[in-house]
């Protein structure tokens, strides 16, 4: 499969890491009026948000896969209507395994992820980083890519990564006292400090690696056939090498332990066949890849 190309976004969330009550906030105002989202004076008026904060949650709707706007229309989009439609599997985010399929969709944009979520979770080799680590290396990374971002805006962006998963430590104003909707997952933790590019000593932050029994069984399923539809569409067979370590892979962005991924292929005979091989082996879909079955089981 021939994948487009890749270009990736480094703005456009006004700094803001989403909100909890945001996206279930702006699908009722969709359902009610879609062209409303679209008009700054109204969606001000019905979400009661300032101008930025409205720009940065339209921003989120579609970079969690959730809505898309037409001509100043917006509509669900399928993952969207599914989750937080009229008929919706959890409208409210009230289960956690909510929180993790926003962050996969959020995470495994194919043609146009968001730079800093590609560049720590997938390109990075090392879990740990300072803020000053983390510029240095995405300035390099984006003008290998052709890119000339400020260190201003690279930084920004940076900050919206670490603040979507850790929250806001210092707020400024009750809004920012909100954590969104990928704090409660645990995936980056402080791990105290040492000296930065500055010569001064700056928080560590790193990634972490999970037990499945927090994700859950049939979040790894869906985020299975999910990478298998848009990464390897025409394969009927893809290497377990790829499930846990490639680019937008399940192991990759669940952070799941590659001897949990494999365990758990082996306790689920009835959806995948995993033929060890050596460090690698293969694996291929007994039952299909519908995702929107494989949805449904998450809520079961």
């Amino acid at each position: 499969m021939k994948l487009a190309a890749v270009r990736p976004r480094f703005s456009g969330h006004e700094t803001f890491a989403c909100r909890f009550a945001w996206l279930p906030k702006a699908v009722r105002l969709i359902a009610r009026e879609p062209k409303a989202l679209s008009d700054d004076e109204r969606a001000i008026l019905e979400l009661g948000l300032g101008k930025n904060m409205v720009r940065a949650l339209r921003f989120w709707l579609e970079a969690f896969d959730v809505a898309s706007v037409d001509a100043g229309t917006w509509s669900l989009l399928p993952f969207g209507q599914s989750l937080f439609g009229p008929d919706g599997l959890d409208p409210f985010i009230e289960r956690v395994e909510t929180q993790w399929l926003l962050h996969w969709r959020l995470s495994t944009e194919v043609e146009n992820p968001l730079f800093a979520w590609r560049h720590v979770l997938f390109r990075r080799m090392r879990p740990d980083f300072t803020r000053s680590e983390l510029l240095t290396e995405m300035r390099i990374e984006g003008e290998r890519l052709g890119y000339e971002h400020s260190d201003v805006t690279l930084l920004q962006h940076a900050d919206v990564f670490v603040h979507s998963y850790l929250g806001s430590q210092n707020p400024t104003s009750p809004e920012d006292a909100l954590d969104g909707p990928l704090v409660d997952l645990g995936l980056l933790r402080r791990l105290g400090r040492r000296r930065g590019g500055t010569d001064r000593f700056e928080p560590v932050f790193a990634l972490a690696r999970l037990p499945i029994e927090e994700i859950g069984g049939p979040v790894i399923d869906y985020a299975i056939a999910s990478y298998w539809n848009a990464r390897r569409a025409r394969e009927s067979v893809v290497t377990f090498r790829d499930l846990a370590h490639g680019e937008g892979s399940p192991g990759a962005t669940l952070r799941i332990e590659t001897d949990d991924l494999r365990d758990h292929l082996e306790r689920s005979p009835d959806l995948w066949s995993y033929r060890p091989s050596g460090d690698a082996g293969t694996v291929t879909a007994v039952s299909g890849l519908d995702e929107a079955s494989l949805l449904k089981k998450v809520y079961a």
